[in-house]
């Protein structure tokens, strides 16, 4: 089935009990309510879970695009086990590594600077892989 291409179903981790959910949250929510509100769409994973129709109608009618937090990489796995495909993927470590950027001493109750300059570059390799999908062409991992 040949997707709908104007939109971007944008899918972040859960992260439950570790700091990587908050951030790839926080870049969800600056894609879709900021920078894109009217190509996204934003996947919310416990709804996902739970077979919530309106987010399974998302991953199978645009593309996906996953913010996975961690190495169990989650995003992906819930979109796959729920009958989707992954059209992009951003992963925090990758950044982190780039970046040079540890999280160490970062505290999820309260994201610190580290954390936001992690919010940071992973919205900018984001909104790259968005505006790929949005044009058609095949999306790069970042």
């Amino acid at each position: 089935m040949e997707k709908n291409r104007t939109k971007v179903a944008v899918t972040p981790c859960a992260g439950i009990g570790q700091i990587f959910g908050p951030i790839t949250r926080e870049v969800g929510y600056r894609l879709v309510e900021d920078l894109y509100p009217e190509q996204t769409v934003l996947v919310c994973p416990p709804a996902l879970a739970v077979d919530i129709q309106e987010d399974i109608d998302f991953i199978n009618e645009y593309s996906v695009l996953v913010l996975n937090g961690c190495k169990d990489r989650c995003a992906s796995k819930m979109v796959l086990d729920k009958g989707g495909q992954i059209d992009a993927e951003v992963y925090l470590p990758d950044i982190l590594k780039q970046e040079k950027l540890s999280l160490h001493g970062e505290k999820r109750s309260k994201l610190g600077s580290k954390s936001e300059l992690a919010i940071q570059k992973m919205t900018e390799n984001a909104s790259t892989l968005i505006n790929e999908l949005l044009q058609g062409e095949k999306a790069n991992e970042a």
